[in-house]
């Protein structure tokens, strides 16, 4: 799955920047669905913003293990759960 542009995007001169958008479509199950729904919906989140999201949390995570890190979740209690990426 790659993003089409459309074809205005390739006029002369088009530089692309931090304002250029590229319109998706995704398919999602309903149980994806719903749970992408209700993340959004509990910070108050456009889906847009809350793909935009999901994709930078993606990014640095996937960052993270290329560097060799490791990603965990510290408890209250302070003990340390490892996450394992797939």
């Amino acid at each position: 799955m790659f993003p089409q542009s459309s074809g205005t995007d390739q006029s002369p001169g088009h530089k692309p920047g931090k304002n250029h958008f590229v319109r998706l479509s995704v398919n999602l199950g309903s149980e994806t669905a719903a749970i992408f729904k209700e993340l959004i919906e509990r910070k108050g989140l456009s889906i847009s913003e809350g793909v935009r999201r999901a994709i930078a949390v993606w990014k640095f995570l996937e960052d993270e293990k290329a560097l060799g890190n490791q990603i965990a979740v510290i408890e209250p209690d302070e003990s340390v759960r490892k996450v394992v990426l797939l």
